[in-house]
């Protein structure tokens, strides 16, 4: 058998990500497209054999540009790199080696239909057991907004959830790390798969699950140095600390979320607080500054914090995973006022540039790239509006400063 590079992705070979429900899929880009109802008691193996994954490889094989896939192949019409074309360099070993001269296709070669029998590539969700409350984020993937949202069933915002989901609750109900499937299938995915290149953590919040980290921990020191560990974390709980137990890791990369500096991040990371985030940062940038990388969201509620946030991780030397938001809509730039964005797009300019993180799954924004993305939006009033009521539910029953005392220039639009 052949690799078609047009169209071969190792994730759809070897890669499998749980989501909170414990149903499964191949990547984060399928994770947003598709659903998979019934898997949850499959292993990974036996997923990515099953029919479905199995008649997607066969199309890829043959050329075809599965519609699942959508989100790369737009990517790469761009002239960009995807994650099927990051993943592919990753697995071949090395940005740039060719498929072809590559141990892949020795191992392909040796095959004569469309099974796996390897699982490399894993992102393990922990489930949405999480200390935070994100403006952005959603009962899926916080126990926190699931409690909150619990408690205000009625508001509009969650009806529309509702509406569109008569069980969003109960399907967004928790499902982490004190569930008997998702402990099986983690030992499963440790134990059972010793191919593994790659394990990504995130959540929730990962560095919630002690349990977790004890057996990562405790993989064998000759397995560790053939796994790259990545985990998503909010930053609150120590990082170093955890590094250091971790040990001997090919490579750990900790990619921290974080939406600005100061009262910014702590208006719209509901429950971070400053001065421990940036703690925990710049003490493990310190120990390895090429083992960390700080990851916002062009969004409305924070868009005129980000050049305070792009200048701060110059000083501090740290690079930036800049992406865009996908949802809700109404946080997106669309919501924000032209004469605002003219503003940051100026403040923006000014700064000569910042460090672009590169890692294995995609390929972030670089300033050109945000500064083309803020034009290229335009304002949607209807859509201020929601954002404005949003915040307001957002706030309800929370001891935080307000919005437009974090963020003052928004002002005049919210005392209108």
């Amino acid at each position: 058998m052949k690799i078609n590079p047009n169209t071969f992705c190792s994730a759809a070979w070897f890669g499998i990500r749980n989501r909170q429900d414990m149903t499964k899929t191949v990547c984060c880009q399928l994770d947003w497209n598709t659903q998979d109802p019934g898997t949850e008691q499959m292993s990974p193996l036996d997923y990515l054999n099953s029919q479905k994954i199995v008649d997607m490889r066969k199309q890829m094989h043959e050329g075809k540009k599965v519609p699942q896939c959508q989100q790369c192949w737009t990517i790469e019409s761009q002239g960009r790199r995807s994650l099927r074309l990051n993943l592919n360099d990753f697995i071949s070993n090395g940005r740039g080696s060719s498929l072809q001269s590559s141990w892949l296709q020795s191992y392909f070669n040796r095959k004569d239909d469309f099974k796996t029998d390897q699982v490399m590539l894993t992102d393990i969700k922990i489930g949405n057991t999480c200390n935070f409350a994100c403006v952005m984020c959603n009962p899926k993937d916080s126990s926190m907004i699931y409690n909150y949202w619990s408690k205000n069933k009625d508001n509009e915002f969650v009806q529309e959830h509702l509406q569109q989901d008569p069980k969003y609750f109960e399907n967004a109900k928790f499902t982490g790390f004190k569930q008997n499937a998702y402990r099986d299938y983690i030992k499963d995915v440790l134990e059972n798969n010793n191919k593994i290149k790659r394990i990504s953590l995130l959540g929730g919040e990962p560095t919630l699950d002690e349990k977790l980290f004890a057996m990562l921990y405790n993989i064998s020191e000759d397995r560790k140095k053939s796994i790259s560990l990545n985990i998503i974390t909010n930053g609150s709980n120590n990082i170093l600390e955890r590094t250091k137990k971790l040990g001997n890791y090919a490579k750990i990369h900790w990619t921290i979320s974080l939406e600005g500096v100061e009262d910014v991040q702590d208006y719209a990371r509901y429950g971070s607080k400053w001065n421990v985030v940036q703690a925990n940062i710049l003490e493990q940038a310190q120990h390895d500054p090429h083992s960390i990388t700080v990851a916002p969201l062009v969004q409305a509620t924070t868009i005129t914090g980000l050049p305070r946030l792009i200048n701060w991780a110059n000083k501090n030397n740290i690079p930036l995973h800049v992406q865009d938001i996908y949802a809700p809509t109404y946080l997106g730039l669309d919501s924000v006022p032209t004469d605002l964005k003219r503003q940051v797009i100026t403040q923006l300019e000014n700064i000569s540039d910042f460090k672009v993180a590169v890692n294995d799954e995609n390929i972030p924004w670089d300033m050109s790239a945000i500064i083309n993305t803020i034009n290229d939006s335009t304002f949607d009033a209807k859509k201020l509006e929601q954002f404005k009521n949003y915040l307001k539910f957002y706030e309800k029953d929370r001891q935080m400063k307000s919005f437009i005392d974090v963020c003052p220039e928004w002002r005049t639009y919210f005392e209108v």
